[in-house]
């Protein structure tokens, strides 16, 4: 089922795509000062690979102007971006020091116990790593550049972490971010995406080592659970006094910044 652009009065927040997995508007949000987050700036979603000729039509609708692509230099060889209009470029960064859960969870016992922990540690570990792709998002959004797709692998958690601290910054309450990045476990069965697509690329790998783990574990890594973004949150809070105190040492955003992607961002 390819998506569709609603012209009722609210949105869908969830766009169907035949090679898309947990594509997802983020409007629509109560947010600071008694105003809405916008819909149809700001999308949030997997890998762009696997698009089909008939989800062309529809993503050309969006009028995206901008690729936020958080992922790592192997995982952007592994799975190219395929955006249909060729005019659109992800913005891309340097991996530095970059936190993977395999790595976290090569320390732990090969449970769904390990498993857990391992996400965790990975979600306390990515607001520090992620202060630049941050950055660079807010000020292509303050520059006028959205619509601007956000994506990872799938969707969920560099993606997820975004996404909080954008929502963050536009005021909406924690408990309400909290249900957005919730609705991945809804919107789309990651796990079954991979499967489907093997022989293609990356993720669709028939070699793929995601696929290898015992079950419970899967479900584990597969999950949106609300304890791995409150784990970055109290990082945040812990170690920057706050998102406020975030984004102004670590992503090193300004006053001036911040006002211009609200009015960007909010209605």
């Amino acid at each position: 089922m390819t998506a569709s652009i609603s012209t009722e009065s609210v949105p869908p927040r969830l766009l169907e795509f035949e090679g898309a997995c947990n594509f997802r508007d983020i409007g629509g949000y109560a947010a600071m000062n008694g105003r809405q987050v916008r819909w149809g700036q700001v999308y949030r979603t997997g890998v762009l690979s696997y698009f089909t000729d008939q989800d062309h039509p529809s993503l050309l609708q969006l009028g995206v102007r901008a690729i936020c692509d958080l992922r790592r230099d192997e995982e952007r060889a592994r799975e190219p971006t395929r955006w249909p209009d060729a005019a659109v470029v992800p913005m891309i960064w340097e991996d530095g020091n970059a936190p993977t859960i395999r790595g976290f969870a090569a320390q732990r016992t090969r449970d769904a116990a390990g498993m857990y922990e391992s996400m965790l540690e990975l979600y306390r570990a990515l607001p520090a790593w992620m202060a630049p792709r941050i950055r660079g998002l807010f000020e292509c959004i303050a520059t006028g550049k959205a619509p601007v797709v956000v994506h990872c692998s799938a969707g969920k958690d560099r993606t997820g972490l975004a996404i909080a601290v954008l929502l963050s910054a536009l005021g909406v309450a924690r408990e309400t971010i909290i249900e957005d990045y919730l609705i991945t476990n809804r919107a789309g069965d990651f796990e079954q995406f991979i499967v489907t697509r093997q022989g293609q690329l990356g993720l669709g790998d028939a070699h793929q080592p995601l696929l290898a783990m015992p079950e419970d574990m899967r479900r584990v890594l597969f999950a949106a659970d609300a304890t791995y973004l409150q784990a970055a949150f109290d990082c945040i809070d812990r170690k920057y006094d706050g998102i406020d105190g975030y984004l102004s040492t670590s992503v090193r955003i300004g006053d001036d910044t911040l006002a211009t992607l609200r009015k960007h961002m909010l209605t």
